[in-house]
Protein backbone atom coordinates (compact mmCIF):
# COMPACT_ATOMS: atom_id res chain seq x y z
CA UNK A 1 0.00 0.00 0.00
CA UNK A 2 1.59 3.56 -0.77
CA UNK A 3 -0.51 5.10 1.83
CA UNK A 4 1.30 3.64 4.90
CA UNK A 5 -1.92 2.43 6.48
CA UNK A 6 -1.19 0.65 9.62
CA UNK A 7 -2.94 -1.49 12.61
CA UNK A 8 -2.18 -2.18 15.78
CA UNK A 9 0.14 -4.29 16.23
CA UNK A 10 1.37 -7.73 16.81
CA UNK A 11 1.82 -10.41 19.59
CA UNK A 12 4.10 -13.23 20.30
CA UNK A 13 4.46 -15.97 23.39
CA UNK A 14 7.08 -18.45 23.88
CA UNK A 15 7.59 -21.31 26.99
CA UNK A 16 10.38 -22.82 27.02
CA UNK A 17 11.13 -26.52 28.87
CA UNK A 18 13.35 -26.06 31.65
CA UNK A 19 16.04 -28.68 31.05
CA UNK A 20 18.10 -28.52 34.53
CA UNK A 21 21.03 -26.73 32.51
CA UNK A 22 19.74 -23.12 32.24
CA UNK A 23 19.46 -23.27 28.33
CA UNK A 24 16.03 -22.43 28.80
CA UNK A 25 15.98 -19.27 29.91
CA UNK A 26 18.87 -18.08 27.73
CA UNK A 27 17.01 -19.29 25.04
CA UNK A 28 13.54 -18.04 25.30
CA UNK A 29 14.34 -14.02 24.52
CA UNK A 30 16.59 -15.03 21.48
CA UNK A 31 12.92 -16.51 20.43
CA UNK A 32 10.62 -13.63 21.29
CA UNK A 33 13.36 -11.46 19.50
CA UNK A 34 13.13 -13.27 16.42
CA UNK A 35 9.31 -13.80 16.46
CA UNK A 36 9.11 -9.92 16.82
CA UNK A 37 11.97 -9.19 14.21
CA UNK A 38 9.29 -11.27 11.74
CA UNK A 39 6.42 -9.28 12.93
CA UNK A 40 7.95 -6.27 11.89
CA UNK A 41 5.68 -5.26 8.81
CA UNK A 42 2.63 -5.07 11.81
CA UNK A 43 4.46 -2.42 13.78
CA UNK A 44 7.37 -0.14 13.63
CA UNK A 45 6.67 2.78 16.39
CA UNK A 46 7.62 0.53 19.65
CA UNK A 47 8.69 -3.31 19.99
CA UNK A 48 8.72 -4.68 23.35
CA UNK A 49 8.96 -7.83 25.96
CA UNK A 50 8.25 -9.32 29.03
CA UNK A 51 9.93 -12.15 30.57
CA UNK A 52 9.67 -14.66 33.40
CA UNK A 53 12.51 -16.08 34.99
CA UNK A 54 11.87 -17.89 38.49
CA UNK A 55 15.71 -17.87 39.44
CA UNK A 56 15.75 -14.19 40.11
CA UNK A 57 14.64 -11.66 42.22
CA UNK A 58 12.78 -9.31 39.42
CA UNK A 59 10.22 -12.34 38.44
CA UNK A 60 8.61 -10.28 35.66
CA UNK A 61 10.48 -7.93 33.74
CA UNK A 62 9.98 -5.79 30.74
CA UNK A 63 11.78 -3.56 28.63
CA UNK A 64 10.02 -2.07 26.15
CA UNK A 65 11.25 1.85 23.56
CA UNK A 66 10.58 3.25 20.77
CA UNK A 67 11.63 2.45 17.77
CA UNK A 68 12.03 -1.01 15.49
CA UNK A 69 13.35 -4.35 17.20
CA UNK A 70 16.70 -4.20 16.11
CA UNK A 71 16.66 -0.49 17.83
CA UNK A 72 14.71 -1.62 21.10
CA UNK A 73 17.69 -4.43 21.08
CA UNK A 74 20.16 -2.26 20.14
CA UNK A 75 21.53 -5.19 17.81
CA UNK A 76 23.90 -2.53 16.65
CA UNK A 77 25.83 -2.07 19.76
CA UNK A 78 27.09 -5.84 20.71
CA UNK A 79 27.37 -4.67 24.18
CA UNK A 80 24.55 -3.18 25.17
CA UNK A 81 22.53 -5.69 23.55
CA UNK A 82 24.47 -8.16 24.88
CA UNK A 83 23.67 -6.38 28.39
CA UNK A 84 19.64 -6.43 27.43
CA UNK A 85 19.63 -10.13 26.49
CA UNK A 86 21.22 -10.82 30.20
CA UNK A 87 19.25 -9.15 32.25
CA UNK A 88 15.38 -10.33 30.84
CA UNK A 89 16.62 -13.72 30.23
CA UNK A 90 13.88 -15.96 30.77
CA UNK A 91 12.24 -19.18 30.66
CA UNK A 92 9.02 -17.78 29.28
CA UNK A 93 7.68 -13.94 27.34
CA UNK A 94 5.31 -12.22 25.88
CA UNK A 95 6.31 -9.31 23.15
CA UNK A 96 4.65 -6.67 21.15
CA UNK A 97 5.39 -4.40 17.73
CA UNK A 98 2.80 -1.58 17.59
CA UNK A 99 1.55 1.31 15.13
CA UNK A 100 -0.44 3.66 16.86
CA UNK A 101 -4.13 3.54 16.09
CA UNK A 102 -4.89 5.06 19.19
CA UNK A 103 -3.06 6.61 21.68
CA UNK A 104 0.34 8.74 21.68
CA UNK A 105 3.10 8.17 20.13
CA UNK A 106 5.59 8.35 23.27
CA UNK A 107 7.62 5.70 25.11
CA UNK A 108 4.27 5.01 27.64
CA UNK A 109 2.27 3.80 25.43
CA UNK A 110 5.04 0.81 24.13
CA UNK A 111 3.14 -2.19 25.22
CA UNK A 112 3.55 -4.61 27.23
CA UNK A 113 1.88 -3.01 30.12
CA UNK A 114 3.06 -4.43 33.38
CA UNK A 115 1.33 -3.98 36.71
CA UNK A 116 3.08 -4.94 39.57
CA UNK A 117 1.92 -6.25 42.82
CA UNK A 118 2.95 -8.05 45.87
CA UNK A 119 0.62 -11.45 45.08
CA UNK A 120 2.30 -13.19 42.49
CA UNK A 121 -0.95 -14.21 40.36
CA UNK A 122 -2.04 -10.08 40.33
CA UNK A 123 1.44 -9.30 39.59
CA UNK A 124 1.13 -9.30 35.87
CA UNK A 125 1.86 -8.05 31.84
CA UNK A 126 0.30 -8.57 28.66
CA UNK A 127 -0.18 -6.61 25.32
CA UNK A 128 -3.11 -7.06 22.82
CA UNK A 129 -3.65 -6.38 18.93
CA UNK A 130 -6.85 -4.67 18.11
CA UNK A 131 -9.17 -2.16 19.13
CA UNK A 132 -11.99 -1.83 21.69
CA UNK A 133 -14.86 -0.64 19.63
CA UNK A 134 -16.99 0.35 23.27
CA UNK A 135 -13.55 2.16 24.42
CA UNK A 136 -15.10 5.44 25.61
CA UNK A 137 -18.21 3.29 27.18
CA UNK A 138 -15.68 1.25 29.47
CA UNK A 139 -13.08 4.21 30.02
CA UNK A 140 -16.43 6.23 31.47
CA UNK A 141 -17.43 2.95 33.85
CA UNK A 142 -14.11 2.88 35.00
CA UNK A 143 -14.14 6.43 35.91
CA UNK A 144 -17.28 6.27 37.61
CA UNK A 145 -15.85 3.96 40.10
CA UNK A 146 -12.62 6.24 40.78
CA UNK A 147 -10.21 4.80 38.26
CA UNK A 148 -7.65 7.67 36.65
CA UNK A 149 -6.62 6.84 33.35
CA UNK A 150 -2.97 8.10 32.89
CA UNK A 151 -2.74 6.83 28.79
CA UNK A 152 -5.83 8.11 26.58
CA UNK A 153 -5.83 4.52 25.07
CA UNK A 154 -7.62 1.10 24.99
CA UNK A 155 -4.66 -0.77 26.17
CA UNK A 156 -5.03 0.92 29.80
CA UNK A 157 -8.70 0.00 30.03
CA UNK A 158 -7.74 -3.86 29.60
CA UNK A 159 -5.06 -3.37 32.28
CA UNK A 160 -7.73 -2.01 34.39
CA UNK A 161 -10.18 -4.91 33.97
CA UNK A 162 -7.87 -7.34 34.65
CA UNK A 163 -7.14 -6.24 37.64
CA UNK A 164 -10.79 -6.03 38.43
CA UNK A 165 -10.98 -9.74 37.52
CA UNK A 166 -8.02 -10.19 40.29
CA UNK A 167 -9.25 -8.20 42.99
CA UNK A 168 -10.55 -11.33 44.99
CA UNK A 169 -8.29 -12.71 47.47
CA UNK A 170 -8.62 -15.88 46.29
CA UNK A 171 -6.84 -16.33 42.41
CA UNK A 172 -9.71 -16.60 40.38
CA UNK A 173 -9.70 -19.30 37.06
CA UNK A 174 -8.21 -17.37 33.84
CA UNK A 175 -10.33 -19.11 31.61
CA UNK A 176 -12.81 -17.40 33.45
CA UNK A 177 -11.31 -14.37 33.63
CA UNK A 178 -11.30 -13.73 29.59
CA UNK A 179 -15.06 -15.15 29.92
CA UNK A 180 -15.68 -12.18 32.04
CA UNK A 181 -13.79 -10.10 29.87
CA UNK A 182 -15.17 -11.13 26.83
CA UNK A 183 -18.92 -10.49 27.92
CA UNK A 184 -18.06 -6.44 28.10
CA UNK A 185 -15.47 -5.89 25.48
CA UNK A 186 -16.37 -5.27 21.73
CA UNK A 187 -14.29 -5.27 19.15
CA UNK A 188 -10.97 -6.79 18.28
CA UNK A 189 -8.58 -8.22 21.14
CA UNK A 190 -5.58 -10.71 20.81
CA UNK A 191 -4.40 -10.67 23.91
CA UNK A 192 -0.84 -12.38 24.97
CA UNK A 193 -0.94 -12.22 29.21
CA UNK A 194 2.25 -13.44 31.72
CA UNK A 195 1.79 -13.56 35.46
CA UNK A 196 4.72 -13.81 38.29
CA UNK A 197 2.91 -17.09 38.40
CA UNK A 198 4.38 -18.28 35.65
CA UNK A 199 1.28 -18.61 33.71
CA UNK A 200 0.82 -17.10 30.18
CA UNK A 201 -2.70 -17.32 28.39
CA UNK A 202 -2.72 -16.07 24.37
CA UNK A 203 -6.38 -15.12 23.66
CA UNK A 204 -8.32 -14.55 20.29
CA UNK A 205 -11.08 -12.56 20.53
CA UNK A 206 -14.53 -14.68 19.17
CA UNK A 207 -14.48 -12.76 15.88
CA UNK A 208 -11.44 -13.79 14.86
CA UNK A 209 -10.62 -10.13 12.90
CA UNK A 210 -6.86 -10.73 13.48
CA UNK A 211 -4.49 -13.91 12.75
CA UNK A 212 -3.26 -16.13 15.50
CA UNK A 213 -1.18 -18.89 15.35
CA UNK A 214 0.26 -21.43 17.78
CA UNK A 215 3.12 -24.11 17.50
CA UNK A 216 4.59 -26.26 19.69
CA UNK A 217 7.47 -29.65 19.89
CA UNK A 218 9.02 -31.55 23.14
CA UNK A 219 10.87 -28.27 24.22
CA UNK A 220 9.44 -25.46 23.15
CA UNK A 221 5.68 -23.43 22.72
CA UNK A 222 5.22 -20.41 20.54
CA UNK A 223 2.32 -18.22 19.25
CA UNK A 224 2.56 -14.92 17.34
CA UNK A 225 0.12 -12.96 15.05
CA UNK A 226 1.67 -14.37 11.48
CA UNK A 227 2.70 -18.33 10.67
CA UNK A 228 5.66 -16.87 9.36
CA UNK A 229 7.04 -15.92 12.06
CA UNK A 230 6.81 -19.46 13.41
CA UNK A 231 7.77 -20.70 10.43
CA UNK A 232 11.65 -19.11 10.73
CA UNK A 233 11.68 -19.95 14.33
CA UNK A 234 11.30 -23.40 13.17
CA UNK A 235 8.25 -24.43 13.70
CA UNK A 236 6.82 -25.68 10.81
CA UNK A 237 3.43 -27.35 12.18
CA UNK A 238 1.41 -24.53 13.72
CA UNK A 239 -2.44 -24.32 14.19
CA UNK A 240 -4.80 -21.12 14.29
CA UNK A 241 -6.07 -20.67 17.72
CA UNK A 242 -9.65 -20.75 16.96
CA UNK A 243 -11.70 -17.21 17.36
CA UNK A 244 -13.08 -17.38 21.29
CA UNK A 245 -10.55 -19.32 22.33
CA UNK A 246 -7.19 -19.37 24.62
CA UNK A 247 -4.09 -21.21 25.68
CA UNK A 248 -3.28 -21.69 28.93
CA UNK A 249 0.30 -22.73 29.55
CA UNK A 250 0.48 -23.15 33.19
CA UNK A 251 2.95 -26.09 35.46
CA UNK A 252 4.59 -27.68 32.32
CA UNK A 253 0.93 -28.04 30.46
CA UNK A 254 -0.42 -26.25 27.13
CA UNK A 255 -4.02 -26.43 26.92
CA UNK A 256 -6.47 -24.99 24.62
CA UNK A 257 -9.78 -23.95 25.84
CA UNK A 258 -12.50 -22.00 25.39
CA UNK A 259 -13.52 -18.43 27.02
CA UNK A 260 -16.47 -17.07 24.68
CA UNK A 261 -18.86 -18.09 22.22
CA UNK A 262 -17.93 -17.23 18.66
CA UNK A 263 -21.24 -15.43 16.82
CA UNK A 264 -19.77 -16.26 13.71
CA UNK A 265 -16.03 -15.35 12.32
CA UNK A 266 -15.39 -11.85 10.85
CA UNK A 267 -11.83 -12.23 9.51
CA UNK A 268 -10.66 -8.91 8.56
CA UNK A 269 -9.99 -9.16 4.15
CA UNK A 270 -7.35 -6.41 4.58
CA UNK A 271 -4.92 -9.21 6.22
CA UNK A 272 -4.80 -11.01 2.72
CA UNK A 273 -5.13 -7.62 0.30
CA UNK A 274 -1.97 -5.28 2.59
CA UNK A 275 -1.30 -6.55 6.03
CA UNK A 276 -0.04 -9.88 6.57
CA UNK A 277 3.48 -11.07 5.07
CA UNK A 278 3.03 -12.45 1.74
CA UNK A 279 4.53 -15.67 3.13
CA UNK A 280 2.18 -16.05 6.05
CA UNK A 281 -1.01 -18.67 5.86
CA UNK A 282 -4.02 -17.20 7.84
CA UNK A 283 -6.23 -19.71 8.92
CA UNK A 284 -5.67 -21.97 6.23
CA UNK A 285 -5.80 -19.61 3.58
CA UNK A 286 -2.30 -18.84 2.18
CA UNK A 287 -1.51 -14.89 1.50
CA UNK A 288 0.62 -15.16 -1.32
CA UNK A 289 -1.97 -17.06 -3.29
CA UNK A 290 -5.26 -14.44 -2.58
CA UNK A 291 -3.07 -11.77 -3.58
CA UNK A 292 -2.25 -13.15 -6.98
CA UNK A 293 -5.75 -14.35 -7.60
CA UNK A 294 -6.88 -10.71 -6.35
CA UNK A 295 -4.56 -9.94 -9.57
CA UNK A 296 -6.30 -12.16 -11.69
CA UNK A 297 -9.83 -11.23 -10.58
CA UNK A 298 -8.89 -7.26 -11.27
CA UNK A 299 -7.60 -8.48 -15.08
CA UNK A 300 -11.39 -9.59 -15.70
CA UNK A 301 -12.45 -6.02 -15.05
CA UNK A 302 -9.93 -4.49 -17.77
CA UNK A 303 -11.23 -2.12 -20.19
CA UNK A 304 -7.87 -0.85 -21.62
CA UNK A 305 -6.72 -2.68 -24.50
CA UNK A 306 -3.14 -3.67 -23.86
CA UNK A 307 -0.52 -3.40 -26.94
CA UNK A 308 3.32 -3.60 -26.52
CA UNK A 309 3.46 0.16 -25.09
CA UNK A 310 1.92 -1.40 -21.95
CA UNK A 311 3.44 -2.22 -18.66
CA UNK A 312 2.35 -3.11 -15.08
CA UNK A 313 4.24 -1.34 -13.00
CA UNK A 314 2.98 -2.85 -9.08
CA UNK A 315 3.51 -0.61 -6.50
CA UNK A 316 5.92 -1.94 -3.65
CA UNK A 317 6.06 -4.47 -1.93
CA UNK A 318 2.52 -5.36 -1.04
CA UNK A 319 1.11 -4.76 -4.48
CA UNK A 320 3.97 -7.15 -6.29
CA UNK A 321 2.23 -10.53 -6.06
CA UNK A 322 -1.17 -9.15 -7.30
CA UNK A 323 0.43 -7.06 -10.27
CA UNK A 324 2.70 -9.83 -11.11
CA UNK A 325 -0.39 -11.75 -11.64
CA UNK A 326 -2.40 -9.08 -13.60
CA UNK A 327 0.01 -8.98 -15.37
CA UNK A 328 0.26 -12.65 -16.57
CA UNK A 329 -3.32 -12.63 -17.52
CA UNK A 330 -2.93 -9.96 -19.67
CA UNK A 331 0.13 -10.99 -21.86
CA UNK A 332 2.13 -8.14 -20.78
CA UNK A 333 4.96 -7.56 -18.89
CA UNK A 334 5.37 -6.96 -14.90
CA UNK A 335 8.45 -4.09 -14.46
CA UNK A 336 9.67 -2.94 -11.48
CA UNK A 337 9.95 0.63 -12.67
CA UNK A 338 9.02 1.56 -8.60
CA UNK A 339 11.89 0.31 -6.11
CA UNK A 340 10.67 1.31 -2.66
CA UNK A 341 13.89 2.47 -0.37
CA UNK A 342 13.50 0.08 2.56
CA UNK A 343 16.48 2.06 4.97
CA UNK A 344 14.47 5.49 5.07
CA UNK A 345 12.40 4.43 8.23
CA UNK A 346 11.19 6.68 10.27
CA UNK A 347 12.47 10.37 9.95
CA UNK A 348 11.04 13.64 10.65
CA UNK A 349 13.65 14.75 8.16
CA UNK A 350 11.05 13.95 5.21
CA UNK A 351 11.49 17.49 2.68
CA UNK A 352 8.93 20.13 2.46
CA UNK A 353 6.38 18.70 0.32
CA UNK A 354 4.56 15.86 -0.36
CA UNK A 355 6.79 15.19 -3.79
CA UNK A 356 9.54 14.99 -1.34
CA UNK A 357 8.13 12.23 0.78
CA UNK A 358 7.16 10.26 -2.53
CA UNK A 359 11.24 10.25 -3.42
CA UNK A 360 12.09 9.64 -1.01
CA UNK A 361 10.25 6.53 -0.50
CA UNK A 362 10.50 5.88 -4.13
CA UNK A 363 12.73 5.88 -6.70
CA UNK A 364 11.03 5.65 -10.09
CA UNK A 365 13.43 4.37 -13.11
CA UNK A 366 13.16 6.17 -16.02
CA UNK A 367 14.91 3.65 -18.19
CA UNK A 368 12.01 1.10 -17.38
CA UNK A 369 9.21 3.17 -17.68
CA UNK A 370 9.86 6.10 -19.99
CA UNK A 371 7.47 6.71 -22.62
CA UNK A 372 5.44 3.55 -21.71
CA UNK A 373 1.28 3.57 -21.29
CA UNK A 374 1.83 1.75 -17.21
CA UNK A 375 -0.98 0.19 -15.52
CA UNK A 376 -0.55 1.24 -11.64
CA UNK A 377 -1.33 -1.57 -9.44
CA UNK A 378 -1.95 -1.02 -5.82
CA UNK A 379 -3.28 -3.06 -2.92
CA UNK A 380 -5.60 -0.40 -1.67
CA UNK A 381 -6.60 3.37 -1.75
CA UNK A 382 -7.58 4.95 1.30
CA UNK A 383 -6.95 8.59 1.48
CA UNK A 384 -5.71 9.01 -2.24
CA UNK A 385 -2.87 11.50 -1.45
CA UNK A 386 -0.01 9.31 -1.76
CA UNK A 387 -1.16 7.47 -4.99
CA UNK A 388 -1.76 10.80 -6.79
CA UNK A 389 1.46 11.74 -5.94
CA UNK A 390 3.31 8.76 -7.32
CA UNK A 391 0.90 8.98 -10.89
CA UNK A 392 2.40 12.48 -10.83
CA UNK A 393 5.83 11.39 -10.17
CA UNK A 394 6.06 8.77 -12.71
CA UNK A 395 5.06 11.07 -14.98
CA UNK A 396 7.01 14.33 -13.96
CA UNK A 397 10.06 12.12 -13.63
CA UNK A 398 9.42 8.92 -15.00
CA UNK A 399 8.73 10.29 -18.21
CA UNK A 400 5.30 7.96 -18.51
CA UNK A 401 2.54 8.42 -21.26
CA UNK A 402 -0.17 7.24 -19.23
CA UNK A 403 -1.03 6.15 -16.04
CA UNK A 404 -3.66 3.43 -15.63
CA UNK A 405 -4.48 2.87 -11.86
CA UNK A 406 -5.77 -0.84 -10.79
CA UNK A 407 -6.64 -1.52 -7.23
CA UNK A 408 -6.74 -4.83 -6.03
CA UNK A 409 -9.08 -3.78 -3.39
CA UNK A 410 -12.46 -2.59 -3.45
CA UNK A 411 -13.35 1.07 -2.54
CA UNK A 412 -13.09 2.18 0.66
CA UNK A 413 -15.78 4.00 2.03
CA UNK A 414 -16.33 3.54 5.43
CA UNK A 415 -14.25 3.82 8.79
CA UNK A 416 -12.63 0.90 10.45
CA UNK A 417 -13.30 0.46 14.74
CA UNK A 418 -10.95 -3.09 14.89
CA UNK A 419 -7.73 -1.87 14.37
CA UNK A 420 -6.41 0.03 11.55
CA UNK A 421 -6.23 3.64 11.53
CA UNK A 422 -8.71 5.39 9.33
CA UNK A 423 -11.43 6.25 12.54
CA UNK A 424 -13.27 9.24 10.26
CA UNK A 425 -15.38 9.28 6.82
CA UNK A 426 -13.35 12.66 6.46
CA UNK A 427 -10.51 11.12 5.84
CA UNK A 428 -10.88 8.54 3.04
CA UNK A 429 -11.22 9.61 -0.03
CA UNK A 430 -14.34 7.94 -2.18
CA UNK A 431 -16.99 10.01 0.22
CA UNK A 432 -15.91 12.89 -1.09
CA UNK A 433 -16.91 11.91 -4.65
CA UNK A 434 -20.15 9.87 -3.50
CA UNK A 435 -23.17 12.16 -2.75
CA UNK A 436 -24.54 9.29 -0.01
CA UNK A 437 -23.12 6.38 1.57
CA UNK A 438 -23.07 3.27 -0.93
CA UNK A 439 -22.04 0.13 -0.27
CA UNK A 440 -22.31 -1.33 -3.96
CA UNK A 441 -20.14 -1.32 -6.70
CA UNK A 442 -18.38 1.86 -7.42
CA UNK A 443 -20.21 3.69 -10.80
CA UNK A 444 -17.54 4.65 -13.74
CA UNK A 445 -18.20 8.36 -13.36
CA UNK A 446 -17.14 8.06 -9.93
CA UNK A 447 -13.92 6.50 -10.79
CA UNK A 448 -13.36 8.73 -14.16
CA UNK A 449 -13.83 12.02 -11.47
CA UNK A 450 -11.32 10.67 -8.89
CA UNK A 451 -8.73 9.50 -11.94
CA UNK A 452 -9.03 13.01 -12.82
CA UNK A 453 -8.04 14.11 -9.40
CA UNK A 454 -5.23 11.79 -9.28
CA UNK A 455 -3.65 12.65 -12.19
CA UNK A 456 -4.56 9.49 -13.95
CA UNK A 457 -5.92 8.89 -17.03
CA UNK A 458 -8.42 5.94 -15.22
CA UNK A 459 -8.98 3.80 -12.41
CA UNK A 460 -10.84 0.46 -11.67
CA UNK A 461 -10.99 -0.77 -8.47
CA UNK A 462 -11.70 -4.32 -7.83
CA UNK A 463 -15.36 -5.76 -6.96
CA UNK A 464 -16.58 -7.30 -3.75
CA UNK A 465 -17.23 -10.60 -5.24
CA UNK A 466 -13.47 -10.62 -6.54
CA UNK A 467 -11.74 -9.98 -3.52
CA UNK A 468 -14.22 -12.72 -1.96
CA UNK A 469 -13.40 -15.10 -3.82
CA UNK A 470 -10.01 -14.18 -4.09
CA UNK A 471 -9.49 -14.90 -0.55
CA UNK A 472 -11.67 -17.96 -0.24
CA UNK A 473 -13.99 -17.53 2.73
CA UNK A 474 -17.64 -16.91 2.23
CA UNK A 475 -18.45 -13.24 2.60
CA UNK A 476 -20.38 -14.03 6.16
CA UNK A 477 -16.69 -15.25 7.42
CA UNK A 478 -15.20 -11.94 6.61
CA UNK A 479 -14.90 -8.56 8.10
CA UNK A 480 -15.33 -5.70 4.89
CA UNK A 481 -17.12 -3.20 6.92
CA UNK A 482 -15.30 -0.47 5.42
CA UNK A 483 -15.98 -1.65 2.18
CA UNK A 484 -19.72 -2.92 2.30
CA UNK A 485 -20.77 -1.10 5.77
CA UNK A 486 -21.77 -4.03 6.81
CA UNK A 487 -20.54 -3.69 10.57
CA UNK A 488 -20.08 -7.03 12.54
CA UNK A 489 -20.52 -5.71 16.27
CA UNK A 490 -22.97 -4.11 17.83
CA UNK A 491 -20.70 -0.98 18.94
CA UNK A 492 -19.41 -1.06 15.16
CA UNK A 493 -22.92 -0.56 13.87
CA UNK A 494 -23.12 2.30 16.93
CA UNK A 495 -20.00 4.05 15.80
CA UNK A 496 -20.62 4.10 11.91
CA UNK A 497 -23.77 6.15 12.48
CA UNK A 498 -21.55 8.51 14.22
CA UNK A 499 -19.01 8.97 11.92
CA UNK A 500 -21.29 9.97 9.29
CA UNK A 501 -22.77 12.12 11.29
CA UNK A 502 -19.78 13.82 12.29
CA UNK A 503 -18.79 13.85 8.27
CA UNK A 504 -22.30 15.67 7.51
CA UNK A 505 -21.36 18.39 10.04
CA UNK A 506 -17.92 18.47 9.16
CA UNK A 507 -16.51 17.19 12.55
CA UNK A 508 -13.32 15.18 11.90
CA UNK A 509 -12.55 14.54 15.32
CA UNK A 510 -11.84 10.67 15.67
CA UNK A 511 -15.09 8.78 16.27
CA UNK A 512 -13.73 6.69 19.15
CA UNK A 513 -12.94 10.50 21.16
CA UNK A 514 -17.10 11.44 20.39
Amino acid sequence: MSENLHENCGIAAVYIKENGNGEAANKALFYLYKLLLNLQNRGQLSAGVTTYNPHREQLLDTHRDLGPVNEVFKTSDREQSLKIFKRYAGTKGIGHVRYATSGSEERGYAQPFERHHGKLWKWFSFCFNGNLANYTVLKKNLEKLGYYMTHQADTEVIMHYLSKEFAPKKKPDLVKVFSNLARIFDGMYNIAFINADGDIIVARDPYGFRPLVYGFNDSIFMAASESNALINCGITDYKPLEPGHLIWVRNGSIKVHKFAESKGTAHCMFEWVYFSNVSSVNDGKPVYVSRTKLGKELAKLETEKATNEHIVVPVPDTAKAAGDAFAYELGIPSREGLIRNRYVGRTFIEGSSRDDRVQNKYTVIKEVVEGKKVFLVDDSIVRGSTTGQIVRYLKKVGGVKEVHVRVTCPPIRGPCFYGIDMSTVSELLVPKFEKNPNSGEISKETCDKIAKEMGADSLIYQTVGGLVRSIGFPKSQLCTACITGEYPTLWGKKLIKVAWDNYKKGIKERTYSC
